[in-house]
């Protein structure tokens, strides 16, 4: 794999910058993860194992009313 090739494509489909002094170190981090690559998928899984729940964020707005009270001080009210 051409590291140098990805990381620039990389760059460019994130519209993420990538500075000249900042390359060596994200060249340096996609060849360690290139080498742990083939140790974490030979990991053997069995059928059991499912992945985990997508993480979605909630808002202010999307929590009870009754959370609101949980960061004001104590004897006071909202």
């Amino acid at each position: 794999m051409d590291l140098e090739r990805y990381a620039e494509s990389a760059a460019q489909a994130l519209n993420l910058p990538l500075a000249p002094e900042h390359r060596p170190g994200v060249l340096l981090y996609l060849q360690m993860v290139a080498q742990m690559a083939p140790r974490v998928m030979e990991f053997p899984l069995s059928p059991a194992i499912e992945s985990a729940n997508a993480f979605r964020p909630v808002g202010p707005d999307d929590l009870p009313a009754a959370s609101a009270d949980i960061g004001a001080a104590p004897g006071t009210q909202p």
